[in-house]
């Protein structure tokens, strides 16, 4: 169920899983993240309240799965824009949406399978086996909570719930995939010319005419838009863990060890196998008393000598464990529902516990090793307790100077000199940008939305904090104004005189197709036309709808060109945009029909590949319908 998430937690990946979904300071400013978020929402609806921690939440852990999926390659300035807000937004809505409708159906996760699914995620085992204290020491390095966790993988084992349901109730009729099948594999013999613009360049100088003809009359495309350029100061965790000291006393270390000693507790751990009878929901009393005497059953099998292993692989109706014998491999007494977890515990090793009812069955226990529990020592604690206490450090001081810059940004109002000089933070000046943006600095949406506000742009005044990635803030000043303007005519000359070439081109291009089809819907030949033109003409093999190495746009429009009268009838000419002005006239010769024969390999892929067609489709509905039903209001200067 939890597929993707296991395949990406490899090695160092697997703690990268938890980079993806820690929460940091995010978008709302540091001062929210040490006084408690605003609980102002972002969308509202029937069911639906969504505030801006939630909303930030969600959009910090979309940009650290980009950045950890991208890389280098990412541009940051993708991870401001609106669109991302919003398509952000959207997603935690419907996540929202179907959690809530998943669970007004009836749809559950008992504490057995979130233990099972945790349990198997790589990032938390350690040599095979399931470590509680990896798993602990993962998510508290993180800033997780035990519990904040497993709702988060609870919520996602729901989701999956509803969309598998979704998916397996589609249904297409047998005619609409018969139908189909004529068209599956059909192919189209038709042949083509492309006419580009390149092959119709006027070979004659551009005219003084024409020159000044399209500058008049293309004003826009010669409008330089207002550009600025700006000082600014960036305060960052980096900057603030530069100048903090590093010396940490043994007081602090010891106080951190008492706060965080669960984090370097390693409790009892206990190799668990089990043999399950399954139980559904609202078990009756007969179900249980019949499952109970089936494991009653297998009890006395076993102290006769049977092999327990060999017992689950048979019987027991956890699939997952029992092909290993019954495993559940090195548990905590937290790790299992509490009757389960409690009767384990407290079982003598290598006894057979009297069946167990827990939340998704009944259980026959057995206990074949222990591993005592057992507290990290200080001395090998020391170099996470400094971090510990380091980070923490940070945080406090980055707040504080945080506050200490809005407050000298606002009192001088008119200049970053005083507030750079009284922090000890550099002054920067970017490049000219645009409110389209620009390079480095100038390419972050939040920059150029701040810097473009009425009250800084005309009254030369400080920007507000503006947030940075996780937890950096960038304070800028206006230092450079250059008012909107048309480009002169002696700068703008050759990209004019570029133009003009491009528009005869395209224009000749136009006429060139427009007389193809003329003369081929007379009953002219392609062949002819195109060594008469000196055009290459193209002709490929049959091709299928989805024909690798051709055109998209050309193959889509062959498709859609109907069919020739008769068969060795007189073919079928249409024409397709290629882009960049480019266009492809062609003749449709021959259909092909498709040769998929009923129940065999390709109708059953066929038939698949609808079905699950019509599921994504019976989803999209259904959301469409929660989104109605909710009727949602979203706070557009939120976003």
């Amino acid at each position: 169920m939890l597929n993707a998430l296991r395949e990406k937690t490899q090695g160092l990946i697997g703690a990268a899983l938890l980079v993806i979904l820690v929460v940091p300071f995010a978008l709302w400013g540091i001062s929210s993240y040490f006084g408690g978020g605003s609980r102002v929402y972002v969308a509202r609806g029937h069911g639906l309240r969504i505030t801006q921690p939630q909303f930030a939440r969600a959009l910090a852990h979309q940009r650290a799965a980009l950045e950890q999926a991208f890389g280098k390659n990412l541009n940051p300035a993708l991870l401001s824009g609106r669109k991302f807000k919003k398509a952000v937004l959207k997603g935690l809505i419907d996540k929202t949406l179907l959690i809530h409708a998943a669970v007004k159906a009836g749809y559950v996760v008992n504490e057995d399978q979130l233990g099972y699914e945790i349990r198997h995620i790589p990032a938390f085992r350690v040599k095979g086996h399931f470590s509680p204290s990896r798993y602990r020491e993962l998510l508290a390095g993180q800033g997780f909570t035990v519990p904040g966790f497993e709702r988060r993988v609870r919520d996602l084992m729901l989701l999956n719930q509803v969309k598998a349901g979704l998916l397996a109730s589609a249904f297409v009729p047998q005619q609409q995939i018969a139908a189909a099948a004529k068209l599956f594999g059909q192919k189209r013999a038709f042949a083509y010319v492309t006419l580009s613009p390149r092959q119709f360049r006027p070979k004659r100088p551009v005219s003084n005419a024409q020159i000044f003809q399209y500058y008049a009359q293309h004003p826009k495309e010669f409008r330089l838009p207002q550009e600025v350029r700006i000082a600014y100061v960036v305060l960052s965790p980096k900057a603030v863990m530069r100048k903090i000291s590093h010396k940490v006393g043994m007081a602090a270390l010891q106080k951190a060890y008492q706060s965080h000693i669960a984090q370097f507790t390693q409790p009892q751990e206990r190799l668990v196998r089990h043999i399950m009878i399954a139980l559904p929901p609202h078990p009756s009393a007969k179900a249980v008393a019949e499952a109970k005497a089936r494991l009653i059953a297998l009890r006395a099998q076993i102290a006769h000598g049977a092999s327990f292993a060999a017992l689950a692989r048979r019987y027991s109706e956890d699939a997952a464990s029992a092909a290993k014998g019954g495993s559940l491999g090195f548990v905590t007494e937290a790790d299992l529902s509490k009757p389960v977890g409690k009767a384990a515990f407290a079982l003598p090793l290598r006894k057979v516990s009297a069946p167990i009812v827990g939340q998704s069955g009944v259980h026959l226990l057995q206990v074949t090793a222990v591993r005592p529990a057992s507290v990290t020592p200080f001395a090998a604690a020391r170099p996470t307790l400094v971090r510990m206490v380091l980070r923490k450090r940070a945080r406090r001081r980055l707040y504080h100077l945080s506050e200490r810059l809005r407050s000298a940004a606002y009192e001088h109002p008119h200049s970053l000199a005083p507030a750079a000089s009284r922090l000890g933070l550099t002054l920067h000046d970017s490049a000219w940008f645009t409110r389209a943006g620009g390079i480095g600095i100038g390419a972050l949406p939040q920059v150029v939305k701040a810097v473009f506000a009425p009250k800084v742009l005309a009254g030369r005044r400080n920007t507000h904090a503006i947030t940075l990635g996780a937890d950096a803030l960038l304070v800028a000043h206006v230092i450079g104004r250059k008012a909107a303007r048309v480009e002169p005519l002696s700068v703008a000359r050759p990209a004019v005189i570029r133009d003009v070439r491009a528009a005869v081109a395209r224009s000749r291009v136009k006429g060139k197709e427009a007389l193809l089809l003329k003369e081929l819907r007379k009953g002219a030949s392609l062949r002819a036309l195109a060594r008469q033109m000196h055009l290459v003409l193209e002709v490929p093999a049959p091709a299928e709808a989805a024909s690798p190495g051709l055109p998209g746009a050309l193959v889509s429009a062959v498709f859609r060109t109907p069919a020739p009268a008769s068969p060795g009838g007189r073919p079928v000419a249409g024409s397709a945009r290629l882009g960049h002005g480019r266009r492809a006239v062609f003749v449709l010769r021959q259909v092909i029909p498709g040769a998929v024969r009923v129940g065999g390999a390709r109708y059953i892929k066929l038939a698949r590949s609808l079905i699950t067609d019509s599921g994504v489709g019976a989803y999209l509905a259904y959301m469409k319908s929660l989104r109605e039903r909710a009727q949602i209001h979203i706070r557009a200067q939120a976003l």
